[in-house]
């Protein structure tokens, strides 16, 4: 039995105690916030106490896991402390804002020999798993050019989103995905242009990102955390090719997991007549991240999203915001 402790009890929080709770031989240990006022419910809801710190957590008894969801600027202090404790560590994403603080988490889980991971759930996404094969697989042949978008209002919930100390805005908390998306398919990328839209916080909140690889393949990601106007949250993937075109699109309501409005998943094969309507199984993004996630810990394997590759991310990440602010093509 792994007992499990959660930091946060928002949005994310909620998510992680969902998946952890629909596992067998998981123990939900404790709910930690230290403003009772939604980690309670939540705690209630789940069965499990409630800790205003990960402190009092351990003085009830041992922790195996730590998922921390809290916003991004206290990041780095809960996988630390988690980290000292003895407990593996998944951590939502964007992980932390600089090179200099990933790499002090990460070295604090490596000197005490425990697992770390970014939450980086979006890979487990049933589309994007099967577009990720077929990218990699060269079902589209030379790609011409990818095209992702990911776009939503300001979370309702949230008052941090628009500082960019604290949560970064569109850059750090959606552009995330897709670039991780692209690392994870095509690895690092050789340089980038950016331009956007900052909010009156001080974060860029609109990004359109075109990046290079050394291979030539080209990519164009658009991102925006606040979508004037009753926006739906939506999401694309398209990805032009020799071979055909690659087509993904979905609305949601307002939140992510307010339900699908409507979806297409479209092959469009060069040469054919017809397009193509695809299908994949689908599953729980967050319930599979965590499984595999947890069975790293079990089989004392390495999680699947690798800390080298979330160092990339960051990376581009960076440049990203240094084409935004210097302006220019900036190298990777």
């Amino acid at each position: 039995m792994l007992r499990v402790a959660i930091v946060g009890s928002g949005f994310m929080g909620k998510s992680h105690a969902e998946a952890y709770k629909a596992l067998p031989g998981i123990k939900l240990a404790g709910i930690i916030n230290p403003n009772p006022k939604s980690a309670v419910p939540l705690a209630e809801e789940m069965g499990c106490a409630y800790f205003a710190s990960l402190a009092d957590a351990l003085k009830e008894g041992p922790v195996d896991i730590v998922s921390v969801c809290t916003p991004t600027w206290l990041h780095e202090q809960h996988v630390i402390e988690a980290a000292n404790a003895g407990c593996h560590v998944l951590c939502e994403k964007p992980v932390t804002f600089t090179l200099e603080s990933f790499d002090r988490m990460v070295a604090a889980c490596r000197n005490k020999g425990v697992k770390f991971m970014v939450g980086q759930v979006a890979r487990w996404w049933p589309e994007f798993i099967d577009i990720g094969r077929r990218l990699k697989d060269g079902d589209l042949g030379p790609i011409r050019m990818i095209y992702e978008k990911r776009l939503c209002q300001l979370p309702a919930w949230s008052t941090w989103h628009k500082d960019p100390g604290k949560g970064g805005g569109g850059l750090y908390d959606l552009n995330v995905h897709d670039i991780d998306f692209l690392v994870s398919v095509y690895g690092k990328p050789e340089r980038v242009f950016a331009a956007g839209h900052k909010g009156d916080g001080g974060a860029w909140m609109y990004v359109v990102t075109n990046l290079l690889w050394p291979g030539g393949v080209k990519a164009t990601v658009e991102t925006c955390i606040d979508m004037p106007g009753p926006w739906p949250f939506s999401i694309e993937f398209r990805g032009a090719g020799d071979m055909g075109t690659l087509h993904y699109n979905l609305q949601a309501g307002v939140n992510i997991k307010d339900g699908e409005q409507n979806s297409s998943y479209t092959w469009y094969p060069a040469r054919a007549e017809a397009p193509e309507a695809l299908t994949v199984d689908q599953t729980d993004m967050f319930l599979s991240e965590i499984t595999e996630f947890v069975d790293s810990v079990r089989n004392g394997t390495e999680p699947p999203v690798s800390l080298a590759e979330n160092r990339v991310v960051l990376e581009v990440i960076l440049a990203t915001l240094r084409s935004l602010e210097e302006g220019g093509i900036q190298k990777v």
